[in-house]
């Protein structure tokens, strides 16, 4: 295992734009150490595939190792783990951070309906603008505002059943690294985040995330791509202790 410095979530969109050629306004510097593994590969690899996982925190990663092998054995077969702090206990505010550089009072994303109010385009938007195909694969409501501002756009509605919105998650990934003009996907995983929230088997979210998990690395193997995976904030569980500092989560960046 090859565990890198602790870094910033803020860190993850100047990284990629970086590698894309694009600017941000974000002042976070880019991870150079994820630039150097990218430009490593032969060849270079054509599509990055971000996939957020919601409450995918340090602690959780490691208690869940068994679980979570998938995620562990990217690691272990060459490829990077950080320490990333997080910029919001809150999912949206913190995915708009992952995709913006900036942070929540910057950007001023903190629900679903201010991202269609936000001045401030992520990633995915700017890389459009600039004709590169993008793709993101999220919950309905915060994907409503992307419709016609990148390339593709996967919506999936939210509902009880949270394997089966995971499911659809999954698939629609898979569908969508398929079309070889994309170049950047992002994805967003939620069942981890649902099992902490209803008191739910936590071993059991592990196990159907590690699954769902597999697939997409599969897909992102075929097309020679890179896959970096990452949660958003800490897990929230009743009864946990609040960090004295900024909680931490993992940042996984392979080549499957």
């Amino acid at each position: 295992m090859f565990v890198m410095q602790r870094i910033s979530l803020l860190q993850i969109a100047p990284t990629l734009a970086d590698f894309f050629g694009i600017q941000l306004i974000s002042r976070a510097r880019p991870v150079e150490q994820i630039l150097e593994f990218t430009y490593s590969r032969n060849p270079v690899p054509p599509v990055m595939v971000l996939v957020v996982i919601d409450s995918l925190d340090c602690h959780f990663y490691a208690t869940y190792a068994v679980e979570l092998e998938v995620l562990h054995h990217l690691v272990e077969r060459g490829g990077l783990l950080f320490e990333c702090e997080t910029v919001s206990n809150h999912t949206t505010p913190a995915i708009a951070s992952i995709l913006t550089g900036l942070l929540p009072e910057t950007h001023g994303i903190v629900t679903s309906e201010d991202v269609g109010k936000s001045k401030i385009n992520s990633i995915l938007e700017i890389l459009d603008e600039h004709g590169t195909p993008t793709a993101v694969v999220m919950e309905t409501n915060g994907t409503k505002p992307l419709a016609g501002r990148i390339s593709y756009v996967f919506a999936v509605d939210d509902r009880e059943d949270i394997g089966e919105y995971d499911e659809l998650i999954k698939a629609h990934t898979i569908t969508v690294l398929q079309k070889p003009e994309v170049r950047l996907v992002a994805s967003h995983l939620r069942a981890i985040d649902r099992f902490s929230h209803r008191g739910w088997d936590l071993r059991v979210a592990a196990k159907v995330t590690n699954e769902n998990m597999r697939a997409i690395a599969e897909a992102v193997s075929d097309r020679n791509g890179m896959l970096l995976i990452c949660g958003d904030h800490e897990m929230h569980l009743k009864n946990k202790k609040r960090e004295t500092g900024p909680a931490t989560v993992p940042l996984i960046v392979a080549c499957p």
